[in-house]
């Protein structure tokens, strides 16, 4: 975004994310003011120091950020890729030398330490294997510990040479990734736990209404047999109420055409 913000700034022509007229007035209107004239010379200034005898910074990004050229890589190798590799990608040229000397000279650390790493690993294996075990290879976590310990941080805390995948830094490098793995399975627990208990709360449920519709059926079913015996009694032991029952089935039998 810095990188596009001071292109606009420079062409002044509006580009097509800019949809408010007004905002692209009121940026051209800052980017005329003495303020930001001054910081404009002072940052430019800063990009092109020599830094101590290492020339300018440059890379060969161009306007693709570096997660798309890290996709680009992992498509085309097949495999993850460190931020060494793209450091490296970024910062060579097609005849292969170093866009600068700090490159150079980064590079040639980073792979210095990434040689002590894996003889450091390979001894570890030799002291206690069996002659059958082999050394742990480097995982891309180690790649990327290394790499920045190799190259440098801005005042801002920003490392050197790793452009857009700054954001995908701070988790490897304070162990806040795994400690997210963590939070997140504890996280997993707790909802599993909860629908669990969802669960059995409307098993419990269930139950009772199954029982409570048991109890009205054997309710309901006890007081038809009462009736039943109540029926069978007087039909029995009262003329009255075989009359009456004649009379009902009667009229029912008039007032229910066929």
């Amino acid at each position: 975004m810095k990188d596009m913000v001071s292109t606009i700034s420079t062409s002044r022509e509006c580009p097509k994310w800019i949809i408010d007229s007004h905002i692209w007035k009121a940026m051209c209107e800052y980017w005329d003011t003495e303020e930001a004239i001054a910081r404009s010379k002072i940052y430019s200034k800063a990009r092109l120091s020599d830094r101590n005898g290492l020339g300018p910074h440059i890379h060969l990004s161009g306007p693709k950020s570096y997660q798309n050229i890290k996709h680009e890589l992992e498509k085309e190798l097949g495999r993850r890729v460190t931020v060494g590799e793209v450091f490296i990608k970024t910062h060579t040229k097609p005849d292969g030398t170093y866009v600068d000397k700090k490159a150079e000279q980064i590079v040639k650390n980073y792979e210095k330490k990434l040689q002590e790493k894996l003889s450091e690993m390979e001894a570890e294996t030799s002291n206690v294997s069996d002659g059958e075990s082999r050394p742990r290879e480097l995982t891309i976590e180690d790649h990327t510990v290394i790499f920045l310990e190799v190259t440098e941080t801005d005042t801002r805390g920003n490392y050197y040479g790793v452009g857009s995948l700054k954001d995908n830094l701070p988790d490897i490098v304070t162990g806040k990734g795994k400690h997210a793995d963590s939070t997140s399975f504890v996280s997993l627990q707790e909802q599993l736990k909860e629908a669990q208990q969802k669960i059995e709360e409307q098993a419990a449920h269930n139950a009772r209404r199954e029982e409570e519709q048991v109890r009205a059926v054997a309710k309901q079913k006890d007081k038809l047999e009462h009736l039943a015996l109540v029926e069978k009694y007087l039909r029995q032991t009262d003329p009255a109420f075989l009359n009456f029952m004649a009379t009902q089935s009667s009229e029912a039998t008039i007032t229910d055409p066929i």
